[in-house]
């Protein structure tokens, strides 16, 4: 039994205790929270105490593990098209190195606090360094094609890359990457295969202006790059509010949807639809959405719709680390506004229940397995550049 103390224990929750105590079993299972001070502990001399704050471990609700080995070979602020573009005709460069950096970037990760992750896969890359991870996964096989005819092959292709994460025992699911690259078609594929690989979905989502255009009028950016790739676009009527609007009737009932990046979509669409459903969470990547677009989504708007919020990395092709914190950090030194305990819930209990890991991760509560962080170098609660996290469990 370990007693650890801090000048905050945030247990996500529950109100943040001062000076409380968190006792934890041998193998990290918490078994209570106590006031400063408490009676109930049996000699205080066995309390580890630490300066800063503790709190359970980041759930990294967005990332791509497989592209590890993509650090600093795509271009920075160049937009979507053309960052698509470049992971495609970039993506077996350092191929040599790929599982090396994807076994680097999973331990990048646990060493930075993040106790699961929902990973979006395109093939089996990961799954040797998944069964061997300290971190929970949760695989997001992600699959595309606008174009109708190529539904049948793209979804057999995905099926066959989920079966080897569960023959795995790894937990996966079929996912479409994103509105402007699945076909209605692939749409009904991706929803019919649910009962197969049941759980949670994530799409890729409004990130880029030209991704709505494509919706409304059928043109722009995004439209020319993929005719480029031999998608066909001659039956496709564009006839919609938004990308959103195309997509959204197509994703699974009953299962948890996160939307990722969700840079441009507005207040109104995105309150539109948690009035529709209370299963969706709107995942942000600060430091991926400046990297490709150099932008940020309204997340205080997101706030003000009482949305669920959770944070991811992205790629390190679309990023310099894999860090929860450091994605923390750009939000509240763009949002100031935003208060520490907010952002913590995005990034634990959010992220938790997003992935349906509540019951173990998430936040201190009894029973509960999540990780204990201690959270360094903040000044009046507030993440300043020098904040730090240090892994205690």
């Amino acid at each position: 039994m370990r007693f650890l103390s801090a000048n905050y224990i945030f247990p996500i929750s529950s109100a943040p205790i001062p000076n409380g105590i968190l006792v934890i079993s041998d193998d990290g299972t918490v078994q209570d929270l106590l006031p400063a001070e408490s009676s109930l502990v049996p000699n205080k001399s066995l309390i580890e105490r630490f300066d800063g704050i503790i709190c359970p471990g980041f759930i990294n609700a967005h990332c791509h593990l497989e592209l590890s080995h993509m650090k600093g070979v795509v271009s920075e602020e160049t937009g979507l098209p053309n960052f698509v573009m470049e992971i495609v005709s970039k993506r077996n460069e350092n191929a040599d190195q790929k599982h090396q950096r994807i076994r680097a970037a999973d331990e990048e990760m646990w060493d930075n606090g993040i106790q699961a992750v929902g990973d979006i896969c395109n093939t089996a890359d990961t799954i040797e360094t998944k069964v061997r991870s300290k971190i929970k996964y949760h695989s997001f096989v992600e699959v595309f094609s606008f174009d109708s005819s190529k539904a049948d092959v793209v979804l057999k292709e995905g099926v066959r890359v989920a079966e080897l994460y569960r023959i795995n025992e790894l937990s996966a699911t079929i996912v479409p990457h994103a509105p402007y690259s699945v076909s209605e078609v692939l749409f009904r594929g991706i929803e019919e295969q649910q009962s197969r690989f049941p759980g949670t979905i994530s799409m890729h989502n409004q990130e880029t202006e030209s991704e709505d255009e494509m919706f409304v009028s059928g043109s722009g950016d995004l439209v020319e790059l993929f005719k480029k790739f031999g998608e066909d676009f001659s039956n496709f009527q564009p006839n919609f509010s938004s990308s959103l609007d195309y997509a959204f009737g197509y994703l699974p009932q009953n299962q948890n949807i996160i939307l990722v990046h969700n840079t441009q979509t507005s207040q109104q669409e995105q309150a539109g639809i948690d009035s529709k459903r209370s299963d969706v969470y709107w995942c942000t990547c600060p430091h991926a959405n400046k990297y490709i677009e150099n932008q940020l989504p309204n997340i205080p708007t997101w706030i003000e719709n009482k949305s669920k919020i959770c944070v991811g990395t992205d790629s390190l092709a679309s990023n310099h680390g894999l860090s929860i914190l450091e994605e923390l950090k750009l939000i509240q030194e763009n949002y100031p506004q935003i208060e520490l305990p907010q952002l913590l819930e995005f990034a634990t209990l959010n992220g938790a229940k997003a992935l349906k890991l509540e019951k173990v991760m998430g936040s201190l509560e009894k029973g509960k397995k999540p990780g204990i962080l201690l959270l360094q170098n903040l000044k009046e609660l507030k993440l300043n550049l020098n904040a730090s996290v240090l892994r205690i469990v």
